[in-house]
């Protein structure tokens, strides 16, 4: 089903479970009152349940498909690791992602994801590599990616995050956090350096026999 047709049917429902509401209340009052009788509430009810339905139909069709034939192509292993590519998405609710708590990698670069659609990342706690290339988040966003302990891998090339935002993001990456992206944001690589060197220049040396970090890269 269409977003489009989804929408006129959402609206269909709502105006005829509206119009149903209103008669049933209106018939109703007058049946208290004596002055019409009680089938005469069928018409409005069954016009009320009618709305609801239809209303419903489109919620009810993409839980269906999604249960049934999932995300197909979008959903992949890579590596041993759940894979979930959501660029080019033809749809503007993330809330899937609620439901794929063991996805490792994301991607989801698309004009229509801003801050807002980063609260659903809290929900994938496995999450190592992400992509938001193209997309409309800015430095507030950016922020939010802090919570994700796992990340490793971050792409936010031409998105809004400014310079200063980047820089306030790499003074407190996350910990596990190895490489970034920050193509098209005129971000100074002085700033992204620092964080690069930073890796070696802070905390003691590995302890012998221990695993060596693997090195911060970063494109700009």
């Amino acid at each position: 089903m269409s977003e489009q047709v989804g929408v006129v049917l959402v609206f269909v429902g709502l105006f005829l479970a509206t119009s149903g509401l209103l008669v049933f209340v209106g018939r109703s009052l007058r049946v208290l009152l004596g002055r019409t009788e009680r089938r005469r509430l069928l018409g409005p009810a069954a016009l009320l349940a009618a709305g609801l339905v239809i209303g419903a139909i489109p919620f009810v069709a993409q839980n269906l498909y999604f249960s049934i034939v999932g995300l197909a192509e979008r959903e992949r292993v890579v590596n041993g690791r759940q894979a979930l590519v959501l660029t080019g998405w033809d749809r503007s609710d993330y809330s899937i992602l609620s439901r794929k708590p063991g996805v490792e990698i994301l991607e989801m670069g698309n004009a229509d994801v801003t801050d807002d659609t980063l609260d659903l990342l809290t929900g994938l706690p496995k999450l190592r590599e992400l992509t938001l290339n193209d997309s409309r988040i800015t430095d507030e966003g950016l922020s939010k990616l802090r919570a994700l302990k796992q990340l490793e891998s971050l792409r936010i090339a031409r998105t809004a995050v400014t310079a200063d935002g980047v820089a306030a993001f790499l003074a407190d990456p996350p910990a596990r956090l190895r490489e970034i992206d920050v193509t098209g944001n005129n971000v100074p690589t002085s700033t992204l350096r620092k964080w690069k060197n930073a890796a070696t220049a802070n905390g003691p040396p590995p302890a012998e026999g221990a695993p060596v970090a693997l090195e911060r890269r970063y494109v700009n």
